[in-house]
């Protein structure tokens, strides 16, 4: 059985759409983070395509819950639905693979065990027994995209032509061999799918996009078992920690990135035997 303890979902900027989001339904619970489009048009009726792409994901794990016999199945249900409606309601076709949307994706069964299926670079704390697991999160990728950063938004630059142009070339390495996995409106990419069990059938939970675990890996102003606990008792203090320090850094020079904030979600919860 799963308690929510507190929760948020918040964009990284008024001026965007928030592309996060999480859900709980029986024994599943999920945060999924869409990644900011980088086509020169949207190819969907939505605020943006990865909010599409958030919103129907989150759809087809609440609509398939019930039947699904674990996480794995429950995303490749997910990854069907999001394929049927990406090919019926976009405009167009995509040109290249950057303009296809994409989301990171934590998806988690709490039962006997903790099932957890995974792509891209959301992050799970389970706390069972004074002692905190850590799944997901991607260290080699944010290394990467912190070093990339530097190099081509030195002095604040922002958002360059040639930022985009190699976002762009990283981008369309999505769900190839020789690039990163991550959730897409494509079957095909449950081939990327990484899978955990953690035998624990009691204790507290904290999943995260890596705009919230930014506090962890980017500003150094939790470890996993304080985050697990702050989360679950004041999740917006955590977030306004984490706004603080990009206030601070408004452009992007101490801690190198590529938007001075990001969307950031948190879901904290207990869970017991039902």
């Amino acid at each position: 059985m799963i308690e929510v303890l507190d929760a948020l979902s918040v964009s990284g900027s008024p001026k965007r759409a928030n592309e996060d989001g999480y859900g709980t339904t029986g024994d599943y619970a999920w945060v999924i983070d869409g990644a900011t489009g980088l086509g020169d048009e949207a190819l969907l009726d939505a605020p943006s395509d990865a909010a599409w792409l958030t919103a129907a994901l989150h759809e087809a794990l609440m609509d398939g819950a019930a039947a699904a016999d674990g996480p794995l199945s429950l995303m490749r249900h997910a990854a069907a639905t999001a394929e049927a409606r990406f090919v019926a309601e976009r405009s167009r076709p995509p040109r290249e693979r950057y303009e296809i949307p994409t989301a990171a994706l934590m998806l988690v069964r709490f039962g006997e065990v903790v099932e957890v299926a995974e792509m891209g670079d959301c992050g799970l704390f389970v706390e069972t027994d004074g002692t905190v697991t850590r799944f997901g999160g991607m260290d080699r990728q944010r290394q990467w995209e912190a070093d990339s950063a530097l190099r081509l938004m030195a002095g604040g630059k922002g958002r360059t032509p040639e930022v985009t142009a190699y976002l762009r070339t990283v981008r369309n390495t999505a769900n190839t061999q020789n690039g990163y996995a991550v959730f897409a409106p494509d079957i095909g990419c449950m081939r990327y799918v990484r899978q955990h069990v953690l035998g624990a059938r009691a204790g507290r939970a904290l999943l995260v996009s890596d705009g919230f675990e930014a506090a962890i890996d980017d500003y150094s102003l939790h470890d996993g078992a304080s985050l697990v606990d702050a989360a679950a008792r004041d999740a917006v203090g955590v977030l306004a920690a984490i706004r603080a320090v990009e206030a601070d850094d408004p452009h992007c020079m101490r801690y190198p990135r590529f938007k001075p904030s990001d969307d950031a979600t948190a879901l904290a919860l207990s869970f017991t035997p039902d």
